[in-house]
């Protein structure tokens, strides 16, 4: 950005801008510029439809789950997960997310037992995510020095879902950085078992996917989810390619994260003789996560 640039314009030209002409355009902007730029987006921000999301949508979106392995060794500027933090929020490099067309979310989380940052996107259809993985802003990501490792694991959202997510509210509409940091995403990991010649289990993904989704009364198993105190919300996912099943949930605080952690419908979801194994992590939501959230709306929007 050029010398002189005021952040009112520069928020003018974000708004209409590119993923990666938002990545290029916030360089090099100076501290109390930035923070003038960051305000003037978020009351900018295009607002969002309350929509209530669809079985139609869960079948049409898809998940991303995308795992950066830290090495803070290599890279004088980020020597620390304090200076991600700070490269992430105030220092303004999430923004270049807000502006992807057809997402729905990223959330930017981290495992400081493995010091893997991770992200977490939803994508209202394929034609989105395939837009978001042929672009600069996904390859780059295998190009920071301080980043040792990438993978990228694209997952079916299974219908059903619509019914465990989006049900709590952050305590404001956008959440704040405040709000979003005090949140923790638990991740649940499953392999499945369809050999177990049980009557009534799945034996194949098709049959996980008609157990999981909504009957007509509207109350499928991720139901019981949907009222669960503190969740916004829990997304089931699939990888066909290894046969696992995935829970991907965001709480809004601890508080809600061990109230279910320490119940039986957590406790108790390993032991189905269809599951073979059952593995879990919890993670940190970073500062910047709040520049990507709720975008857009459901219903093909």
């Amino acid at each position: 950005m050029g010398a002189g640039a005021s952040s009112e314009d520069t928020s003018a030209k974000i708004t209409s801008a590119s993923a990666e002409e938002l990545a290029e355009a916030i360089k090099g902007i100076g501290p109390e510029d930035l923070k003038k730029l960051q305000d003037a987006l978020a009351a900018n921000r295009p607002k969002t439809t309350m929509a209530a999301p669809t079985a139609a949508d869960m079948t049409a979106a898809k998940m991303l789950y995308v795992t950066l392995k830290m090495d803070y060794t290599k890279n004088p500027d980020v020597k620390a997960v304090d200076d991600l933090k700070f490269v992430l929020g105030d220092g303004g490099a999430t923004a270049a997310w807000a502006a992807l067309d057809g997402l729905r979310h990223k959330y930017f989380i981290y495992d400081s037992e493995t010091d893997t940052c991770s992200g977490v996107y939803v994508f209202y259809n394929q034609k989105a995510l395939d837009e978001y993985m042929d672009s600069e802003l996904f390859k780059a990501q295998g190009t920071y020095p301080h980043v040792s490792k990438v993978e990228a694991t694209v997952l079916d959202v299974i219908p059903g879902t619509e019914l465990s997510i989006e049900k709590t509210s952050w305590p404001s509409t956008p959440p704040t950085r405040e709000e979003l940091v005090q949140g923790k995403m638990l991740i649940v990991d499953i392999t499945m078992k369809y050999d177990t010649g049980a009557e009534g289990l799945p034996t194949k993904p098709e049959d996980l996917y008609g157990f999981m989704a909504a009957p007509p009364n509207g109350m499928g198993y991720p139901g019981q989810f949907g009222g669960l105190k503190g969740l916004r919300g829990k997304y089931f996912c699939y990888n066909k390619d290894i046969d696992h099943c995935y829970g991907f949930y965001t709480f809004i605080n601890q508080a809600g994260l061990d109230e279910y952690m320490a119940s039986d419908l957590f406790k108790k979801q390993g032991e189905p003789p269809h599951i073979a194994d059952l593995k879990y992590k919890v993670h940190d939501i970073l500062p910047g996560t709040e520049r990507a959230m709720d975008l857009g709306s459901w219903g093909g929007k």
